[in-house]
């Protein structure tokens, strides 16, 4: 009895340590289909449109990406707090849609080369926007900061607002809500997303902040897990070329 309980351990084990290994580049190449996870909620990397499909400025180029590779794509669902946790599971062999490169996640992951320059900015309702250029503005007891869980921008909001209301919502649609219905007056979020709303909603959303917030600088990148060498390979091969450029302009991208 022992012996068979102490078979099922390690076979469990052995099960456990296959599924936490990454999909080979053969495995991908042999299954056809490229997997790349992303949240939909981040304008205009990856967002849902009118018609509830799936679209972007990362959601064009994975899909062109995969075509390079002569793959098909399939895009998994996943959410900020949980892309790491997700990607580690082995549910996708590539998180995109807006991946900030940061320090502790090169630790746990590997990052393709830049897709998009980037970097922590206020947004606000136009209105009020005069009202909350800096840091020191928003950071007072009368002022209510928006932040969604999970990403670098809850990090920052965590770190830097000491004093300021925190409203905590579920997702970052929420927290653009919020600014349209003036519930809350700020967020903190990354340019190329504070860019696009400005850009779309105009009267609505403002970047209030003269300039990228102190020690925010970033870039959008590619994560996947470390031991998928070869898969890292290709993608920054594959970054290196036209496509790049060609849909930043397509989607207005600071690059």
């Amino acid at each position: 009895m022992l012996k068979a309980k102490y078979c099922v351990y390690i076979l469990c084990s052995m099960l456990a340590s296959h599924a936490a290994q990454a999909r080979t580049w053969n495995e991908i190449e042999q299954s056809g289909t490229l997997k790349v996870g992303m949240t939909g909620d981040y304008s205009p990397l990856s967002f849902y449109n009118k018609l509830g499909a799936l679209a972007g400025f990362d959601v064009d180029m994975t899909k062109r990406l995969a075509k390079s590779l002569n793959l098909k794509i399939e895009f998994v669902q996943t959410s900020w707090p949980m892309i790491g946790h997700d990607l580690a599971s082995d549910k996708f062999d590539i998180a995109a849609g807006g991946v900030t490169y940061t320090e502790k996640r090169a630790k746990q992951f590997s990052f393709s080369s830049s897709v998009a320059k980037n970097g922590k900015i206020i947004l606000s309702h136009c209105s009020e926007a005069a009202r909350f250029e800096t840091l020191e503005d928003i950071d007072n007891p009368k002022v209510r900061v928006i932040v969604n869980p999970g990403g670098t921008n809850e990090i920052y909001v965590n770190t830097h607002i000491k004093q300021a209301k925190i409203i905590r919502t579920k997702d970052n649609f929420a927290n653009l809500q919020g600014i349209r219905n003036k519930t809350a007056d700020v967020m903190i979020t990354d340019l190329i997303e504070g860019h696009f709303y400005q850009l779309h909603e105009k009267g609505v959303f403002c970047i209030s902040s003269s300039s990228v917030l102190d020690g925010t600088r970033s870039y959008k990148a590619y994560m996947m897990k470390k031991d998928n060498t070869e898969l890292l390979e290709k993608v920054n091969q594959w970054l290196a070329g036209d496509s790049k450029s060609v849909l930043a302009n397509q989607w207005q991208i600071i690059q």
